[in-house]
């Protein structure tokens, strides 16, 4: 218990500490330079050219903030869901990103005036019968979308039927409808098209009618004043002259569908708080809305122990074959095993994971986030566990065995009372430790849309935008976790196979 305390006293030091106050006018200009976060893959919005240097609009807008402000222009990779938290954090000074103007995220941070528009389209194919929008609204449709990105929330409530699959990549929603894992992505048609020429043998459609037109911000620290007035300044500027709409044309060759106009500025700044006034920059803690997500994300935890239970139990056996055959099997299998352990020992799981999800389906086999999910750590589990295990096996002593020669025990008597409580209890603490590791490991099936922990973690702060009190409770699930299953596995040796657990 005392461990645990001291544990979630470190967590929330560190969640406290981690806090900072957003940086004013004058400290960016103290400092000679400001720091953007725009989404390095979201052509033509912002992505790594063949350069590798970060380009597009955004960028281009940057820099000609950057310019009016004198300072040097820092631009910082930020996904879709990471937009808040990095302002939150005090990691960017402004986050752009196609940032939505909504209530929910003007209750954390603020917003300049709009930059610009983003009508709400679909992108489908050939494959769905649907006309407009609303033909979308059965259960048999999965609509693809990123975490993090304003419209998850509003069609929840416009199409309430369809099933939802949330990916972390631009780049990944429309892979899912081309690879059949979805059927529509509803977004801003001009942010996605481009996405589309990946795929030129899927045929793409974009049905009429908009669902509805949003605006997008700048988004700055909550109470930075300074910073928000002078923003709104050189926006203003750059739509009066031209500059922002000269700018969009050039990346998305059209005009903005529906362009911003003084009738949407004028709102913006009205009722903005004075430059002059004291900075009032920082953040509220309110774990209000995530403590009753708690059932929620417990459920999630389930998913997750279900994920290692599933990879280690295969895996073990994976593993158990794997070590007699380098033991005991003929050249020709003994090489092939060392090559497959080789190859998942010296990859990450992820990357493992990834080509299973993605790559098996243009060689015809298509396989579901979980299940995917469960194939790639179980690969990659048996082969850690091959060498585990078979260091546990070549432990057992010479002597031993001649022991039990002596005695004329049977070989089915060896094996049961002489090599197998020997090799339990050599790796039984290593096994132990592996399988807390693929509970925390399968934070990865996130990526793949499986709502595992850490998914539904990402699904609340996505709603919530408290992503830094989500993921501290989230933190906790997963810190009692661990402690739980090390102190039932601990049992579970000391009972059965006279394990000695302690220091």
């Amino acid at each position: 218990m005392l461990r645990l305390c001291w544990i979630v006293s470190f967590l929330i030091a560190v969640v406290a500490g981690g806090m900072a106050h957003a940086r004013t006018l004058e400290d960016v200009r103290q400092s000679g330079e400001i720091r953007a976060g725009v989404n390095p893959n979201f052509p033509p919005m912002s992505s790594y050219g063949d350069d590798n240097r970060l380009a597009g609009f955004d960028v281009d807008v940057a820099r000609r903030i950057a310019d009016a402000l004198g300072v040097k222009l820092t631009l910082v990779p930020t996904e879709a869901a990471q937009r808040v938290p990095f302002l939150v954090s005090g990691r960017i000074d402004m986050s752009m990103g196609a940032l939505t103007i909504t209530p929910e995220r003007q209750a954390l941070i603020d917003f300049t005036i709009p930059l610009h528009s983003e009508a709400m389209g679909v992108i489908t194919t050939d494959r769905v019968k649907a006309e407009r929008w609303e033909d979308l609204n059965r259960p048999d449709i999965t609509l693809v979308n990123m975490r993090g990105n304003q419209s998850v929330s509003v069609l929840q409530e416009k199409l309430p039927l369809p099933r939802r699959l949330l990916v972390d990549g631009n780049a990944d929603t429309i892979r899912a409808i081309a690879q059949g894992r979805a059927d529509a992505l509803i977004e801003n048609t001009d942010f996605f098209l481009g996405f589309t020429r990946n795929y030129p043998d899927v045929k793409w459609r974009v049905l009429p009618d908009p669902i509805f037109a949003a605006w997008c911000g700048i988004g700055v620290a909550k109470g930075n004043a300074s910073l928000q007035a002078e923003l709104d300044r050189v926006l203003h500027a750059l739509h009066k002259d031209g500059s922002i709409a000269a700018m969009w044309r050039d990346h998305y060759a059209a005009d903005m569908s529906v362009p911003v106009g003084e009738e949407q500025i004028a709102p913006a700044l009205r009722d903005r708080p004075a430059a002059t006034q004291a900075e009032t920059s920082g953040y509220a803690f309110d774990f209000s809305g995530v403590i009753g997500q708690i059932p929620y994300l417990l459920g999630g935890a389930a998913i997750s122990l279900q994920i290692a239970f599933l990879a280690f139990i295969i895996g073990a056996s994976i593993g158990l074959g794997g070590a007699m055959a380098l033991l005991y099997a003929a050249g020709p299998v003994r090489s092939f095993v060392s090559g497959y352990v080789t190859l998942f020992t010296n990859t990450p799981a992820l990357v493992q994971i990834f080509l299973i999800y993605y790559a098996l389906p243009d060689a015809g086999i298509k396989l579901g986030s979980f299940t995917a999910v469960v194939i790639g750590l179980t690969l990659n589990a048996g082969a850690y566990l091959t060498e585990i295990i078979r260091a546990g096996v070549a432990s057992v002593r010479p002597a031993e065995l001649e022991a039990a020669s002596v005695l004329g025990l049977h070989r089915r008597d060896v094996m049961t009372h002489v090599i197998v409580p020997h090799v339990l209890r050599t790796v039984y603490r290593p096994l132990a430790n592996f399988f807390i590791v693929l509970v925390l490991g399968s934070s990865m099936a996130a990526l793949f849309g499986v709502e595992e922990l850490t998914g539904r973690a990402i699904n609340v702060s996505t709603t919530s935008l408290r992503t830094i009190e989500t993921f501290a409770v989230a933190g906790l699930i997963y810190i009692a976790l661990t402690l739980i299953a090390s102190a039932a596995l601990a049992w579970f040796g000391r009972t059965f196979f006279r394990v000695r657990t302690g220091a």
